[in-house]
């Protein structure tokens, strides 16, 4: 069976008037979902994505961590990771975890950011993938089993650097993947494959714009990992934080979707 291809649960899909709408839904339910599982498991392990949604994303969770209880002492607990990083040095602007600011000036520990290594501490691709992996086993939840991943979804239908038709988004027995000539500059990534989002409790897109249209109804649609990734996107619980115009391509959108 082609990887994420099984039979997948059905998507919630949630319709804000835009994209900061939709990102502070995404967000809130984030925070409760961590605080949570820091109250039950002692702590909580959540991917974050870039992109529009993960900036947009970037600028609300430490507010929503707040509201749900989730104080300075409570954000010791909260180990972040990412569910796909350019493979550039520390700092590059391309980097998804530039956007991790907001979070550690909240009081997220550095320790608990765990970074991709670029290759100014990796010096190959595979050395990257590797650390994350071994990383993933040793300060990751113990069954493997994250609590949230956020995903933004490109016009392709791509999530994480998994694109349509690039071998990576086919990758079986493994957690994390090098990417070798993404069709989106930079060319080289590491990234979590859907093995991870199969595991993960809840798996939140976040998407928005008439870019989007076509992406969110092939997304929603038949699952085809080669033709769109977004499509193999689900966890355990999956929710489509969509605004007005990208909702546009939710089939039977009347149907379990809630709108702001």
């Amino acid at each position: 069976m082609a990887a994420g291809a099984r039979a997948r649960a059905e998507a919630r899909v949630r319709v804000s008037a835009d994209l900061a709408g939709a990102a502070q839904k995404a967000a809130s339910e984030t925070a409760r979902i961590a605080a949570g599982a820091i109250a039950e498991r002692g702590a909580a392990h959540v991917a974050l994505t870039g992109g529009s949604g993960g900036e947009a994303m970037a600028g609300v969770l430490p507010g929503a961590l707040a509201e749900a209880g989730v104080d300075r002492e409570a954000l010791a607990s909260l180990h972040l990771w990412f569910g796909d990083e350019r493979y550039v040095p520390a700092g590059d602007p391309e980097r998804n975890d530039v956007l991790v600011g907001p979070l550690t000036e909240a009081g997220v520990p550095e320790a608990n950011v765990h970074r991709v290594a670029g290759p100014d501490l990796a010096a190959t691709l595979e050395e990257s993938v590797g650390r994350l992996a071994e990383e993933l086993r040793s300060d990751g939840p113990a069954d493997g089993v994250l609590d949230v991943v956020h995903l933004g979804m490109g016009p392709d239908a791509h999530v994480l650097s998994l694109f349509p038709g690039h071998p990576a988004a086919l990758t079986l027995g493994t957690d994390v993947v090098a990417v070798e000539d993404s069709p989106k500059p930079p060319p080289r990534r590491v990234s979590l494959t859907f093995e991870v989002l199969q595991r993960a409790r809840s798996v939140m897109v976040v998407a928005g714009g008439t870019g989007k249209v076509e992406a969110v109804a092939k997304a929603l649609g038949e699952a085809d990992p080669v033709a769109a990734p977004a499509s193999c996107a689900r966890g355990v619980e999956t929710t489509f934080y969509l605004d007005e115009a990208a909702a546009a391509g939710a089939p039977g959108a009347d149907e379990g979707t809630a709108t702001d």
